[in-house]
């Protein structure tokens, strides 16, 4: 993101993917890192997906996101 001078506040679209998702477990350790990264209010559009896999069998978590920047 730094590339285009974005930051997290531009962030207006995020897509997360977890693999072997467990709401009750992951949920809580989900929220708590993305308001560490995003703050307290105004979070962007989102979507979390439970998986199976991903692309690398050793990756856990992959986060799109999209940015709005002027």
């Amino acid at each position: 993101m730094h590339q285009a001078n974005a930051t997290f506040k531009d962030v207006v679209k995020m897509n997360t993917y977890i693999v072997n998702f467990q709401a009750e477990i992951d949920l809580p350790i989900f929220r708590k890192v993305r308001k560490a990264f995003l703050g307290t209010e105004n979070y962007p559009a989102s979507t979390l997906v439970g998986i199976q896999a991903l692309g690398n069998k050793e990756w856990l978590i992959e986060i799109e996101a999209v940015a709005v920047v002027e």
